[in-house]
């Protein structure tokens, strides 16, 4: 029962979502048997249940949360409680006691833990802020889940492929493919020089970082401007990439580098594609995009979501397409 609440716990996803009604009826059973049998010993099992499930979980003392989202979790959790007027596990006051008396706004990021299924989790270090360090790349956006959803639904298409994926952030997408989909390799790339530090990171804490089982994972860095301007080598069967339209200063070099990574250079029955989630913030930047691909001979198709695996808001549409060249 309480698998839906760890899962959106470790997404950290904002404490005011969390499904707290289902916190509430387990809290509202326990007070209940209480009433009955003349103590308190259900509601602190019930309590200690809740904490073994978030706080306490073994994910959280490897991959801990940011302290800030505890304490507000801790908080939220003995308001919840106080309304039963019973008493307050000990636990839970001297974990939310201790974050009291700490300096918490200096905190800038923290793990946050996506859980796919009981064998698999990708754990990613990511800063609390969505700017920070002069980049959007040190959090995981929206459009990453669906690409990632997109990846684990279609992973016997990705199977034994050449993957790159561009703009890779945190890693989500990069995890997900490696993880789930069991590709020949794939190259994470990103530009900024702190984000590559975090990618690197969060595929050594994921214990990824060298060949396994035939696939291999990699991190490089990779200038979009420069790539599709400049004689620059990199091949693969499939592109990924996600929130990557957000500027339309860098459209044209997005898409030069779409229209290297997707030249046929070999088996012409088996031609690269891109797949490219993107966010509906701004209809006109997504346009200007769609209008690029197709003056550079690319065209594209709309994709259908995948089933849902990954515990996170999604406040805006998404749009996902496969992109193509097209041969004359």
């Amino acid at each position: 029962m309480l698998q839906k609440i760890t899962n959106s716990f470790f997404a950290r996803t904002p404490i005011s979502k969390l499904d707290w009604q289902l916190i509430d009826e387990s809290l509202s059973k326990s007070a209940e048997l209480d009433l009955l049998n003349g103590n308190e010993d259900q509601m602190f099992h019930c309590q200690e249940n809740i904490l073994n499930a978030t706080v306490n979980h073994p994910l959280n003392l490897k991959y801990p949360l940011p302290e800030i989202y505890i304490h507000s979790f801790l908080k939220a959790l003995i308001n919840k409680v106080e309304k039963y007027l019973c008493e307050i596990h000990y636990q839970i006051l001297e974990k939310y006691t201790a974050l009291v008396c700490k300096n918490l706004s200096g905190i800038e990021s923290g793990y946050r833990t996506f859980i796919i299924d009981e064998n698999t989790s990708i754990s990613l270090k990511e800063n609390i802020s969505i700017i920070s360090d002069g980049t959007t790349g040190l959090c995981t956006w929206q459009a990453a889940f669906y690409l990632a959803e997109w990846c684990i639904a279609n992973r016997e298409r990705i199977s034994g492929m050449a993957v790159i994926e561009l703009g890779s952030g945190a890693g989500l997408v990069g995890l997900t493919c490696y993880k789930m989909c069991q590709p020949r390799f794939i190259s994470l790339t990103d530009f900024h020089p702190k984000v590559i530090e975090t990618l690197r990171h969060n595929l050594k804490e994921n214990q990824v970082i060298t060949t396994r089982s035939g696939s291999s994972i990699n991190v490089q860095s990779l200038d979009w401007m420069e790539f599709s301007r400049n004689e620059i080598e990199l091949e693969a069967d499939l592109v990924l990439a996600s929130d990557v339209v957000y500027d339309e200063e860098l459209i044209p070099f997005l898409v030069g580098t779409l229209v290297k990574l997707l030249q046929p250079k070999r088996n012409l029955n088996k031609l690269p594609s891109a797949i490219i989630a993107c966010t509906e913030r701004n209809e006109e930047t997504l346009e200007r995009f769609l209008s690029e691909l197709a003056c550079r001979s690319l065209k594209y198709e709309h994709l259908e979501h995948a089933p849902v695996a990954f515990a996170c808001e999604r406040n805006y549409p998404v749009r996902i397409y496969e992109i193509k060249p097209i041969l004359s």
